[in-house]
């Protein structure tokens, strides 16, 4: 018996790794305008964030069709797997809930194994890649689950924006920190805190400052970078994206860097010009 992973398509993860690893990935709703789309299946980053500033309301997301999760966690039992399933931090969504009700429903619950991810983007879609090597490694779920958990555990989400803005209509940080950071002009320094949740970790003056903040972090905060294969992600910018990139390699060996757009999902809430970094330090949990 194999192992399928499943993810939803907050992971932000290259397409190219899902079909080489053959992660599964569900997508998610994204309303523009009142038009409803399929992330990944019929509206990308691409044309998401050219148009992003001319949208007449803020694009609204919503968890996966429950349905639509039901039939992919079954296709997977149907072909004598056992479904390893993240998904985005129950901290910012409700999509972690809503796949451990529909694994409840399924014909096999005790075959499906749901893992609240407490993070966003390629922090959370490295858990799905590092997880597929871990599967090589392992036979069964008692040695498998525990160690993509330890890696949950162990990543760090350090990002930057343009601006606080969208974060503060989606309800994600308070309308306080939001003001305070207009009225100062600065650029916001943001993490993933170990409840799921968003937190304002620090601010600069400027954007390369920024940029250089978040490697800053990390520097001071990875743990046996030689051995870790970290994500950059970035909506709309992939010129910082390089330039955080050759930071990083400037100042310390990695064994990889994984690029990548960051989704329409997550792009709703933090809008185009946000840089983020995920890496592994020492578990919170």
């Amino acid at each position: 018996m194999a192992y399928k992973i499943v993810v939803d398509s907050s992971s932000d993860i290259p397409k190219e790794l899902t079909s080489k690893l053959g992660i599964i990935t569900v997508p998610m709703p994204v309303t523009v305008d009142g038009q409803g789309y399929q992330e990944g299946i019929d509206i990308f980053p691409d044309q998401f964030y050219v148009q992003f500033n001319n949208y007449k309301d803020l694009p609204k997301t919503s968890q996966p069709n429950p349905s639509l999760l039901k039939e992919t966690y079954e296709k997977v039992l149907a072909e004598g797997d056992e479904v390893i399933a993240i998904h985005l931090s129950s901290g910012l969504s409700s999509t972690y809930q809503t796949a451990v009700m529909v694994s409840e429903m399924c014909s096999q619950p005790q075959k499906i194994h749901v893992i609240d991810s407490f993070g966003a983007s390629l922090g959370f879609g490295l858990q799905a890649i590092l997880g597929c090597g871990i599967l090589k490694e392992q036979e069964n779920s008692g040695d498998i689950l525990p160690k993509i958990t330890k890696i949950r555990d162990k990543m760090r989400y350090v990002f930057t924006i343009d601006t606080l803005e969208y974060l503060v209509k989606g309800g994600r940080v308070s309308k306080t920190a939001g003001f305070v950071a207009g009225l100062l002009d600065v650029k916001p320094i943001l993490h993933i805190n170990p409840k799921g949740e968003i937190d304002v970790f620090g601010k600069v003056r400027s954007r390369k400052a920024a940029l250089r903040k978040v490697v800053d972090i990390l520097e001071r905060d990875i743990v046996d970078p030689e051995d870790q294969v970290l994500g950059i992600s970035h909506s709309a910018s992939p010129e910082d994206a390089a330039f955080v990139a050759e930071d990083i390699r400037a100042r310390f060996k990695v064994k990889d860097i994984v690029i990548s757009d960051i989704g329409c999902v997550i792009g709703s809430h933090v809008g185009p010009g946000t840089i983020a970094l995920f890496y592994q330090s020492e578990p919170r949990r």
